[in-house]
């Protein structure tokens, strides 16, 4: 009868020699997924004592291996994403590495913190996951996905759901809130002298904006507003987006932001039809009542 396969083996590409050179890219959990190595606060991570001996003990492989050069890296409250590149054949394969990696922290903890109730700590879960990196485009996905991890985590407490069938992120109080209302319409027309103007006007705005936000004067004006204070609802003409861009990410976290959609998720365009439905939403939502 032939052997059930080990978790490693699951994990590895078939027929892959893992000493071969390349980049690769890996993320180590922490133990039953616990926050073991600091937190998250307002999108950035702040590692503890532990984060902070993963990194050391991180920097320190090429030391040890001189086949290995590190790329991008980022500590997570429970779980850990690195860049590994193997420069030349011949040396410790993948697997080697990681485990000294992980074994070098583990030790290092335990002599630091000593046991509990008699059980020495566990730092790492079994095994870790890997993803070969074949061309420069997926190492750079990778690294893109890893120098944005704090930030994707911060926002993972972004309400989301449904009003009256209307897709909804964001802070729903802002359609109840006090304050000084505008509608924003610029109209594709307009120069760039009146952009910039409106762009000073809503420099120091801390009421209500709600726009679609749809025209190349429209968009200028949000980046004013979201570097500022104002409260911003985006009604959109078109699907809802399934993630949120960098530059939303402080409003969102101060919970001064709002998208609404009306759209199905395969409307990934806006139409004059569905950007005529929303102005009409802007309106509505500009004119309510002034408390």
């Amino acid at each position: 009868m032939a052997l059930k396969k080990s978790m490693s083996q699951k994990l590895r590409m078939d027929g892959r020699d893992y000493s071969h050179p390349g980049w690769y890219f890996i993320t180590l959990g922490a133990d039953y997924h616990r926050h073991y190595f600091g937190e998250v606060v307002a999108a950035e991570m702040r590692p503890n004592a532990l984060g902070e001996l993963v990194e050391a003990c991180w920097r320190e492989i090429p030391q040890h291996y001189g086949h290995i050069e590190l790329g991008a890296w980022q500590v997570m409250p429970n779980h850990f994403h690195g860049l590994i590149r193997i420069v030349r054949p011949g040396g410790k394969g993948l697997g080697e590495v990681v485990n000294m990696f992980k074994g070098s922290v583990t030790r290092k903890w335990r002599r630091a913190v000593g046991s509990r109730h008699g059980e020495k700590e566990r730092v790492w879960a079994p095994n870790y996951y890997d993803v070969i990196c074949f061309n420069a485009e997926e190492l750079e996905t990778r690294e893109r996905y890893i120098r944005a991890n704090p930030r994707r985590w911060a926002l993972k407490g972004v309400a989301g759901g449904t009003i009256k069938k209307s897709r909804y992120r964001g802070n729903t109080a802002l359609l109840r809130q006090h304050g000084t209302r505008k509608a924003l319409q610029v109209s594709r027309k307009a120069s760039d002298a009146q952009v910039t103007s409106l762009q000073a006007d809503f420099a120091g705005f801390d009421g209500i904006v709600c726009s679609t936000f749809f025209s190349s004067g429209e968009r200028a004006c949000l980046d004013t507003l979201l570097a500022g204070s104002a409260r911003v609802i985006w009604v959109l003409p078109m699907a809802m987006p399934k993630t949120i861009p960098e530059k939303w990410t402080k409003a969102f976290l101060e919970k001064r932001a709002l998208w609404l959609s009306a759209f199905p998720d395969g409307q990934e365009e806006a139409s004059s039809e569905s950007c005529e439905r929303a102005n009409q939403w802007v309106e509505r939502f500009s004119c309510a009542e002034q408390r």
